[in-house]
């Protein structure tokens, strides 16, 4: 797949270029809020500035059924999906959208697929998707939104898919669950996350497309993997990598070395450990002095937006000059999904 238009809005950027450049200087911002760690300590978290996300429309504002942060993710989706509308005009071609969303948390989960669509009837863009389709996984579920994507543009390569995600921890029924699950990293925790929030989008066709189109590739999606983990964090099994080692040899078909990796890594010692024992599976796959980024550390966890930040950070990379090789990007959802993906320069796309 051809990625055509990338954008994101998250706390150190509400555009690709000011994201992109923030991570690259190491800028971070991660704040201590008015909200209080099951430990007496002030929760940190990543934050976009409240005057920064759009305000609803009405219709949006007055439907009591959605709650506090099921308004935040519209508002934030409405701030991406504006730049994609203005990147897709002139465009033609059946627009069809693939959507990570949260994974399921108690009785509170919003539907999901109204929450796509109520994003895009704020945004100024008024995009009309032929179908709106969600993967409600967690950090990896942008993985089985890229699978679903490509299986669109091969059966109707004339087709356009819209691939993100969008997620909050911004919300004090989460922040509660995660801290008497000992899980937040607060003045006094040796291990935990920094919740944050975000939201990530690309645009692909086919690649038979390109000649017509008239745009230019920021990159190519090379290959897409997809697994279960039987050890993850809400499991009592030992996680053994498995499922993030099967999803990296997928993601790995037709690759030739990696040399920069993206991980949905967000303070946790789980997921370094997990990724550890996968990587060291197939580490000849990967250039002895590759990077390894893992964003969160600038804006903390985004959740189902994670695989989606990173896919939109590594191909502007390529687009921008400022990368080539290989990247692959993998995200570990807290419950068993696990994925990953490999991506590369334009240039390198075979014939």
């Amino acid at each position: 797949m051809s990625i055509i238009a990338a954008d994101v809005a998250c706390p150190v950027g509400l555009c690709i270029e000011q994201a992109a450049t923030s991570v690259a200087a190491g800028i971070a911002r991660v704040e201590e809020t008015s909200w209080v760690a099951p430990n007496g300590n002030p929760i940190k978290m990543g934050r976009l500035a409240n005057d920064a996300l759009p305000l609803l429309i009405k219709e949006i504002a007055d439907d009591k059924s959605l709650t506090q942060h099921a308004q935040r993710l519209i508002r934030m989706g409405s701030i991406v999906f504006n730049v994609v509308g203005e990147k897709l005009t002139g465009l033609e071609g059946p627009l069809h959208g693939f959507f990570a969303m949260p994974e399921p948390m108690g009785n509170r989960q919003s539907d999901p697929t109204m929450l796509i669509r109520n994003a895009i009837r704020n945004s100024e863009a008024k995009l009309r998707l032929d179908s709106t389709n969600v993967f409600s996984g967690g950090r990896a579920s942008i993985f089985e939104a890229l699978l679903a994507a490509q299986a669109l543009l091969q059966s109707s390569p004339n087709a356009i898919a819209i691939v993100g995600g969008i997620d909050s921890y911004h919300d004090p029924f989460i922040l509660s669950h995660l801290g008497t699950q000992h899980r937040l990293l607060t003045e006094g925790a040796a291990d935990g996350m920094i919740p944050g929030e975000g939201v990530g989008m690309i645009v692909c066709v086919d690649p038979s497309r390109m000649g017509s189109m008239n745009v230019s590739p920021l990159a190519e999606i090379n290959a897409v993997g997809v697994a279960q983990e039987p050890g993850h964090l809400t499991s009592e099994d030992p996680c053994l990598g498995e499922g993030s080692s099967e999803a990296i040899s997928q993601a790995l078909a037709n690759s030739q070395q990696v040399n920069q990796v993206f991980l949905s890594f967000n303070g946790e010692h789980f997921w370094a450990k997990e990724w550890s024992i996968a990587f060291l599976r197939h580490s000849d796959s990967f250039l002895r002095e590759h990077g390894v980024h893992h964003p969160a550390e600038h804006f903390g966890d985004t959740g189902a937006a994670s695989g989606a930040i990173m896919i939109a950070l590594s191909a502007f990379a390529f687009s921008t000059g400022k990368a080539a090789g290989e990247h692959l990007v993998w995200c570990a959802s807290d419950g068993p999904l696990r994925g990953a993906c490999t991506l590369k320069n334009p240039s390198q796309q075979e014939s």
